[in-house]
């Protein structure tokens, strides 16, 4: 890997991180807060991406059409999803199942894309889920209240898994700025047609919660899931969601923070043993990336 997707991975999982706190502070109903994600991203973009979007769609085959929207389908749902499950669950929950997501990216990269499931791939992943699992284990508790919510998370990872997926194979037919214009504006008509349905209310928040809804647009959505869409071109989608699983443990560390400025945060709380198991986590993330970073290639287990 290059230091340009390389870095752009790790600059990607600092900008993503900042979601789930800005979620709560927003207090946007959930497909509502995914909708005004994604369309104003694709309203910025818009003069950069038309061009570009229009080239490339001549280029593409039907087939290729129809994979661009249920890229962008599947892109739409998991952010709707993934705010929802924050009403129906608990973050130690959302923390613990996401652990899930590299699995199902060695998974279907194995089967789709033919990814070599590596050695190393294996050990990256068991060590930062092992880190998950001490980083919450004070915490968690397993709520039959909570299955709704947690089979949410899960969902809502399968779906960014399989869009990435379908990424990887759209990203070399097609521009990133037209990818990105077609993908955040799908996305978003997605969660908007589902906010209507569900009765979402879609205006008349309060300034603050105005405020975080536009930090959550510039910063976690047009910084952080452009610069993994920028990568999926160059990384396997295993690589791209191990990432990701620093997420939640830096999202839960900037709420502990700061949360003797924001009653959201106030029960947020960090032990040693969080310290460990978080540093856990970025180790296995760490030797999966600088493993991918090395010329070789290692011998797979499949």
């Amino acid at each position: 890997m290059s230091r340009g997707p390389f870095f752009a991975m790790l600059l990607g999982m600092l900008a993503v991180a900042t979601a789930p706190p800005l979620i709560l502070l927003a207090g946007v109903p959930p497909f509502a807060l995914a909708a005004w994600r994604l369309m104003a991203v694709g309203m910025i973009l818009l003069p950069f991406c038309t061009g570009a979007l229009l080239r490339d769609l001549k280029q593409l085959t039907a087939r290729e059409h129809a994979w661009l929207w249920a890229s962008g389908i599947l892109y739409g749902l998991h952010f709707g999803l993934f705010n929802l499950a924050f009403e129906h669950t608990s973050k130690e929950s959302v923390v613990v199942l996401l652990g899930a997501q590299p699995l199902m990216a060695a998974a279907v990269g194995a089967i789709w894309l033919k990814e070599a499931i590596t050695r190393v791939m294996v050990g990256a992943s068991a060590l930062a889920i092992c880190g998950l699992l001490i980083f919450v284990w004070h915490d968690y508790t397993f709520d039959a209240a909570h299955l709704v919510g947690d089979g949410l998370v899960l969902v809502c990872g399968l779906a960014i898994v399989l869009s990435y997926s379908i990424g990887r194979r759209l990203r070399p037919r097609m521009s990133l700025v037209g990818y990105l214009g077609g993908l955040y504006w799908i996305g978003g008509l997605t969660c908007l047609t589902i906010a209507l349905v569900a009765g979402d209310t879609l205006w008349g928040y309060a300034d603050d919660s105005w405020f975080w809804l536009g930090c959550a647009v510039i910063l976690p959505t047009l910084v952080g899931h452009s610069l993994f869409h920028y990568v999926v071109k160059y990384v396997p989608v295993f690589y791209v969601n191990l990432t990701i699983l620093g997420e939640p443990i830096l999202a839960l560390l900037l709420m502990y923070l700061l949360r003797e400025r924001y009653l959201e945060f106030q029960q947020s709380s960090l032990s040693l043993l969080q310290l460990v198991g978080g540093s856990m986590l970025l180790v296995g993330v760490g030797i999966g990336l600088t493993a991918w970073r090395k010329p070789k290639v290692e011998e797979a287990l499949t």
